[in-house]
């Protein structure tokens, strides 16, 4: 086999597996990414593709509540990046990926330190990285900051994710991030006692995680059980409610929270 016929099989493998992670197949996403990170390595691609099999693949395990394989994954394919001067897309994503991973083990000081740089790195690569990557980030902000109790930031990063999806030309408010925004946004208010903003928010950002990932997909069963207190009648949930959101979220794999 050729170096451009295991180019193109790589490709196809890693098309494959983006599609299966997209509409929540883990497993499957997981199985192809491995094949492609396996086709990289054996047939001596560029180690920049091997990079991309084990960012795509530790995702994935993340989804799946596999942290720790995820993250020496990650930090795997950041030692490439970091060695091409010009990937500095990749290495942004990288560390947002590890500001992530961070979050989900408790360890809030890394991940805020991986966010921030994760930030500037997408800032200084301009309109080379991609929108979606820098309002994830300004959403981890607002996660962190409401865990570590600083309301008033969190509300601004919030808003400030809320403003730039809008006005971005490759987000808008159809997007999957803007829902995920507004979910947090709802979850944030709730906690805060401003139940009638939450309610009246609420519908609206289900109605577009819905739309913009299909109602069986794992991040969708998944919001929709965080949220169950605010489908009903009561939009006044109690302290025992509240607090059964919140260890919904905690425990959360996905990444909406």
């Amino acid at each position: 086999m050729t170096e451009m016929d295991s180019l193109k099989r790589w490709r196809a493998r890693i098309a494959v597996a983006h599609m299966a992670y997209d509409a929540g197949y883990y497993n499957q996403a997981i199985r192809h990414f491995r094949l492609a990170l396996e086709l990289a390595q054996t047939a001596e691609l560029d180690e920049t593709l091997k990079a991309r099999s084990q960012s795509g693949l530790a995702k994935s395990l993340a989804a799946l509540g596999k942290f720790e394989e995820a993250e020496r994954l990650i930090r795997s394919a950041l030692q490439i990046d970091e060695s091409v001067s010009e990937a500095i897309v990749e290495q942004a994503e990288d560390y947002h990926q590890l500001a992530l991973l961070c979050w989900r083990s408790g360890r809030n000081s890394e991940s805020m330190s991986f966010a921030q740089k994760a930030f500037d790195l997408a800032q200084k690569a301009g309109t080379a990285a991609p929108d979606d990557l820098k309002a994830k980030l300004l959403k981890h902000f607002a996660v962190l900051a409401e865990q570590s109790g600083d309301f008033a930031e969190t509300e601004r990063c919030l808003n400030r994710a809320v403003e730039f999806i809008e006005g971005s030309n490759q987000l808008g408010k159809n997007s999957m991030i803007y829902g995920d925004v507004l979910l947090v946004k709802v979850l944030f208010l709730a906690e805060q006692g401003r139940f009638d903003e939450a309610a009246e928010l609420y519908p609206y950002a289900m109605q577009i995680v819905a739309l913009t990932r299909g109602v069986s997909h794992p991040r969708v069963e998944e919001a929709m059980k965080i949220f169950q207190e605010m489908d009903s009648k009561d939009t006044h949930p109690n302290d025992e409610k509240l607090m059964k959101m919140a260890s919904e979220r905690d425990s959360s794999n996905h990444g909406i929270l």
